[in-house]
């Protein structure tokens, strides 16, 4: 395997970079953190799908991307003299993987799992193999040398692959000792011969005893078997005499039902004959009681045309008295309609000096009002003039009080021989300027006091006369109501005259005459006992033809009834039923039945007893079963336990020749490299099966440890090197032509990395591609190709 061309897009810090490797020694040079290893953790994400570390969906992606923005790892190498690609990516919010596999450019393979599974088929190597084998660091070089026996030979052994080897011994072995665990616990429940022996004799016996027991339920069984017989023919002769007795004691339930019936029949004959004479004699009574029914009948016609006669009278008489009332009424409505109209007289002429009276006094009230404005107005001027007069009278005060001297109270200069004038100016302005505004004021007001007083009486009044024409009105009111309710009254009482004097009219044509009318209902009252009696007997004489029909029928029921009896009694006759007999068969049928119920309780003791011991024998049975059981699972067990003992001494035998080939086969190659690199100063390095490693110096060996620190660092080299060949020999994966080293330089001085590139230079030839990754700057002139970060 040939790396050509690798292409970033997002992956980890780079956002979009392609790589072309070419051939020979390649220097992957840059400072820390600038991104080398991340290009060979693409590499193997590229070709296995996985980082080294877990959870790589989480930081695999570049943080810059946006969350749309796929990741895509691209690589292509060759391989076989075929050009490869693998392109893997990750789209999306859940990040899902999709991978393609091209060969030629041809598509061969699609999807993550299936990629990474043509991958590991294709080169023969997994994961864990790829990245042991062909990738290296200073941490892994300089161990080799440093870590302690122990711990050196196990990280070898995990270059190798040999802990898979030894996971597996450790499994067998503790498979092998929880085997004979298993088998010794077996030990403690499995039987002894003894046991098996008195379990095998108690078998045989319990078989005697269950054959002596089935031999006698088979003779007891015979025996019962007879009694049910017997039993079920006695049975059959009881059901014969049940049978008989049923069918006797049947007939003579329905003779006596017959009999029943028959007298049930002559007494129903009795009481219809009864009936029937003595509805005869009622039909002769009805024949005489007819001339007082229709006598009857007619004067009840009469009677109830009386009464309407005697309704006509009675409404004749109300309807007069009512008219005697309604004529009173009549006059004393006409009367009351007179007064109450004379009383009413003069109302408009109320209202009419209401409405002046009323706008009278509001024009008074307007004008009381306008004195009143004028009045306020003349008392606001007098006490605005006393006003002055008193800031007059405080400056003459102050004046005075000052004398010549003070100053002038509007000019405020002094006032010397103007003193006098301004006194008498300013007393002069109170007495003629105030005083006289103020004495005319009150005559006004006294003038607007007394037109006040005389607009207020006139109104009290006006308002007097006022109220006394509104109660006169109010009174007329309400004697027009009266009047009107008055002709109201006048109107339906003479309409109710009116009406009652038509009906009056139309009554005269009926006349009432009250004793005939007593009479007819006197004759009446004496004939309705007869006829209430004919009524009944004409009721009743309607049973008379179905009295004759149930007659003949009854008569003809009673025939049958005697014929039916006659019969049924010849059959009850000729049924034979020997009531002693049949008691004797059932003391009979019980004894055999007490027989059978003791031979049954035998025999099922008897079962009981097969029961138990066959319950005993398959017991006795399970446990040599359950024993016979368990000894093939202990046999199976001790199978298991020799295979895996075979198994284990195989693993041993293969662990000790492949450590017999591997070791060898490291010393060859690391001593052949070794050899050319130091010039043939030192021929050959010897790794011992428990991974101790020697130099031979001058044909001695002696541990590494002795050597310089420039030849530890060549010879931990060469190792690594012979080892991951080796590994890639027993992989079967020989096509894979590159190694990679991480800052194998380390810490080293400017000679000894000059050392390790020579050697680098050295065994080129081996391999197609080396890679040293690096963040030493300096040295990448020593490079046939530098990939540059």
């Amino acid at each position: 395997m040939i790396l050509s061309r690798l292409r970033l897009e997002n992956f980890k810090k780079y956002s979009a970079k392609t790589i072309e490797f070419g051939e020979g020694l390649i220097g992957i040079i840059g400072k820390n953190g600038s991104g080398k290893s991340t290009i060979f953790e693409a590499i193997f994400f590229a070709l296995y799908g996985e980082l080294r570390s877990k959870g790589y969906k989480d930081i695999v992606k570049n943080s810059n991307a946006d969350a749309k923005d796929a990741v895509v790892v691209e690589l292509e190498f060759e391989f076989d003299a075929a050009t490869y690609r693998v392109v893997r990516e990750f789209r999306g919010k859940a990040m899902s993987a999709n991978a393609k596999l091209y060969k030629n450019e041809e598509l061969i393979t699609s999807g993550a799992k299936e990629v990474t599974s043509s991958i590991t088929s294709l080169t023969k190597m997994s994961k864990d193999a790829f990245v042991n084998t062909l990738f290296a660091s200073q941490k892994e070089l300089t161990s080799l040398s440093t870590l302690k026996n122990e711990d050196r030979k196990k990280m070898i052994r995990r270059l190798l692959g040999l802990e898979k080897i030894d996971f597996v011994e450790r499994e067998l072995i503790e498979k092998s000792r929880e085997l004979k665990r298993e088998i010794e616990a077996f030990k403690e429940v499995l039987l002894g011969e003894a046991e098996i022996k008195q379990k095998e004799e108690q078998i045989k016996q319990n078989i005697a005893s269950k054959e002596a027991l089935v031999k006698d339920e088979k003779s007891k069984t015979e025996y019962l078997d007879a009694l049910k017989t017997k039993e079920k023919e006695i049975k059959k002769e009881l059901g014969v005499f049940a049978e008989t007795k049923e069918k006797k004691q049947k007939l003579a339930s329905q003779l006596e039902l017959t009999k029943n019936s028959k007298n049930s029949e002559l007494l129903n004959q009795v009481k219809l004959n009864a009936e029937f004479h003595e509805l005869e004699d009622k039909q002769e009574k009805l024949e005489s009681l007819k001339p007082a029914a229709k006598e009857y009948l007619s004067l009840q016609q009469q009677l109830k045309e009386q009464e309407k006669l005697r309704e006509f009278f009675l409404k004749k008489e109300g309807l007069q008295k009512e008219q005697v009332q309604l004529r009173e009424q009549y006059t004393k409505s006409r009367s009351d309609i007179g007064a109450l109209e004379k009383a009413c007289e003069g109302y408009d002429e109320f209202v009419l000096n209401a409405k002046n009276l009323e706008i009278n006094i509001a024009v008074l009230q307007e004008s009381v009002k306008t004195k009143q404005t004028i009045e306020n107005e003349l008392k606001a001027e007098i006490a605005s003039e006393l006003k002055q007069i008193d800031i007059t009278n405080a400056k003459i005060a102050k004046l005075k009080e000052l004398g010549n001297e003070g100053a002038c109270p509007t000019c405020t200069r002094p006032l010397l021989e103007e003193y006098d004038n301004v006194v008498n100016s300013l007393v002069g302005t109170v007495n003629e300027t105030h005083q006289k505004k103020i004495d005319e004021y009150k005559k006004q007001l006294t003038n607007v006091e007394t037109q006040k007083s005389a607009f207020e009486t006139e109104k009290k009044q006006k308002e007097k006369e006022f109220s006394e024409i509104v109660s006169s009105v109010k009174i007329i009111e309400s004697k027009l109501k009266d009047l009107k309710a008055a002709q109201e009254h006048f109107a339906l009482v003479e309409q109710k005259g009116l009406k009652n004097k038509q009906e009056l009219k139309e009554l005269e044509a009926y006349s009432y005459d009250e004793k005939a009318h007593e009479k007819i209902r006197s004759d009446f009252a004496s004939l309705e006992p007869k006829y209430k009696l004919y009524v009944s007997h004409e009721t009743e004489l309607k049973r008379l033809p179905v009295v004759k029909a149930d007659l003949a029928l009854v008569s003809k029921r009673i025939e049958d009834l005697r014929e039916q009896y006659k019969k049924k009694e010849a059959e009850f006759n000729l049924v034979i039923y020997d009531e002693e007999k049949h008691k004797a068969k059932l003391a009979e049928h019980d004894e055999l039945l007490k027989a059978i119920d003791a031979k049954t309780a035998l025999l099922m003791e008897i079962k009981v007893k097969v029961a138990k011991i066959e319950g005993e024998i398959k017991n006795i049975e399970a446990s040599l079963n359950n024993n016979e059981a368990q000894k093939k699972k202990v046999q199976s067990k001790k199978d298991d336990l020799l295979d895996y003992e075979k198994i284990k001494a195989s693993l041993t035998e293969f662990k000790t020749r492949l450590n017999a080939k591997i070791a060898p086969r490291i010393s060859e190659i690391a001593s052949e490299m070794y050899a050319r690199i130091t010039k043939g100063k030192y021929q050959h390095i010897e790794v011992s099966n428990d991974f101790d490693f020697f130099i031979y110096d001058e044909g001695k060996k002696y541990p590494i440890e002795r050597f310089s620190g420039g030849e530890i660092d060549l010879a931990n080299l060469v190792l690594r090197i012979a080892i991951s060949k080796t590994l890639t020999e027993l992989s079967g994966a020989s096509s894979i032509g590159f190694l990679a080293f991480d800052e194998v330089f380390g810490s080293q001085d400017e000679s000894r990395r000059m050392e390790i590139l020579e050697a680098f230079h050295t065994i080129k030839e081996q391999y197609r591609q080396i890679f040293l990754i690096s963040h030493e700057m300096e040295i990448k002139e020593m490079f046939e190709r530098v990939v540059e970060l």
